[in-house]
């Protein structure tokens, strides 16, 4: 069975409210997780061994647990783009890194997060389901993210279809209202440790990777509906640090 590790040195976790849970942000397929898109004032500042978690929207959901990934490599989106391209990313220990080619879009259904071909222009756009395009969104996920955080360490559980994991007493203090939640989470760091791996047992989760179903899924769901959430998700994004 497969635990999350222990916090040590100043590594962080961070948490955050995913708007727009259609599979593109964060995109956990093809055994890689990666948050490419959306979050730049996370994906600026995280670092490698640091934990990423995603948490529902609302009241009635915000203690959920979408995703959980530890960041195993930060890379450029330059970088990040050429991975792509040849499904290879250069001095990292990736064991999954050839997968990378699946994360390119290849139509408007198509959840893949490496919609930009160019680090310096945003003209050259891939259609997909995340729908981020034009100036704006370039400016969002490139020049303000800068990076992109990838993780072959991770759990990802979607809408709750086969495991519903929700934050517990004192836990629920790391739930960020807009923003994301880093530095007030580090007296709480350990204890999500002892949650999280106690979950995994009570629910013999013993492998990695993709084990929900995004809410919001191509063919599945209106594209107006989605529209709502990405502008909440742009909305959330503005923010910085929820202390």
């Amino acid at each position: 069975m497969i635990e999350l590790k222990k916090f040590v040195g100043t590594e962080r976790l961070f948490t955050y409210k995913v708007a727009h849970d259609g599979g593109s942000a964060p995109n956990p397929f093809h055994g890689l997780c990666t948050l490419a898109i959306c979050k730049p004032a996370i994906r600026r500042v995280a670092k490698k061994g640091d934990v990423i978690v995603g948490l529902g929207c609302g009241k009635e959901d915000e203690s959920r647990i979408i995703y959980c990934m530890v960041v195993d490599e930060v890379v450029s989106w330059a970088g990040y783009i050429e991975g792509c391209k040849l499904g290879k990313l250069a001095g990292t220990n990736l064991n999954n890194h050839q997968n990378l080619k699946g994360k390119i879009p290849e139509n408007e259904n198509d959840q893949g997060d490496c919609i930009w071909t160019d680090p310096i222009d945003f003209s050259d756009s891939l259609v997909s389901w995340s729908g981020h395009e034009g100036e704006y969104d370039f400016n969002r996920d490139i020049k303000n993210g800068e990076n992109v955080l990838i993780g072959e360490t991770y759990w990802y559980f979607g809408k709750g279809d086969k495991h519903k994991i929700r934050l517990l007493g004192d836990l629920k203090n790391i739930i960020p209202g807009r923003g994301h939640r880093s530095n007030s989470n580090n007296r709480f760091s350990e204890q999500f440790v002892d949650f999280f791996n106690k979950q995994l047992i009570e629910r013999n989760i013993t492998a990695l990777g993709k084990m929900g179903t995004p809410a919001l899924e191509p063919k599945k769901t209106d594209r107006q509906t989605c529209s709502r959430y990405r502008t909440e998700e742009r909305e959330s994004d503005a923010y910085g640090e929820d202390s």
